[in-house]
């Protein structure tokens, strides 16, 4: 009978916890076809009503809560999305998740300067022709737009460009 010393109870109880198994196996990563999809629509969506409707009426609130919503969701499904981090602990990135990643980015990049181009120009018109309050409001839909872009088009991308193996 060997008597276990204080550090192996420690990691015994440690490890009875399901921790330890945790850590040991990579997360799963799957394709998120409908919910990045639904987050680019809402905020998309979202700004363009908040945008053409006026500080006034109710539409413009309805429209900025879809952006938000939108905004949520999407941060969501980069985290559980099918690409890896690029520095990962856990996972291990090979060739192919670094090209998928490149190519995803690549598509939002021209997305974000599509929509930066845009915004501007709505920006400059809200400033020409509207009180100083309603460019300010743009400026708040334009970087949550932008964020919820950088968040989840690389996700939406890589969910609808590629076959994945979880998706049967």
């Amino acid at each position: 009978m060997s008597r276990k010393t204080l550090l192996e109870r420690l990691d015994d109880l440690v490890g009875w916890t399901g921790i330890p198994a945790l850590s040991q196996r990579p997360p799963r990563r799957r394709p998120l076809h409908w919910p990045a999809t639904l987050a680019l629509v809402l905020a998309f969506g979202g700004a363009v009503v908040a945008t053409a409707l006026g500080i006034d009426s109710n539409g413009y609130w309805i429209g900025y809560a879809a952006l938000i919503t939108g905004f949520s969701i999407g941060n969501f499904t980069s985290i559980f999305g099918p690409l890896k981090p690029p520095a990962s602990l856990f996972e291990r990135v090979d060739e192919w998740d670094r090209s998928v990643r490149s190519q995803a980015y690549l598509v939002t990049f021209g997305v974000f300067a599509a929509t930066v181009f845009v915004g501007l120009f709505a920006m400059m018109w809200a400033v020409a022709f509207g009180p100083i309050s309603l460019s300010l409001r743009h400026i708040s839909i334009l970087l949550f737009l932008l964020m919820t872009i950088l968040t989840t088009t690389p996700t939406a991308y890589a969910s609808w460009r590629w076959r994945w193996d979880d998706d049967r």
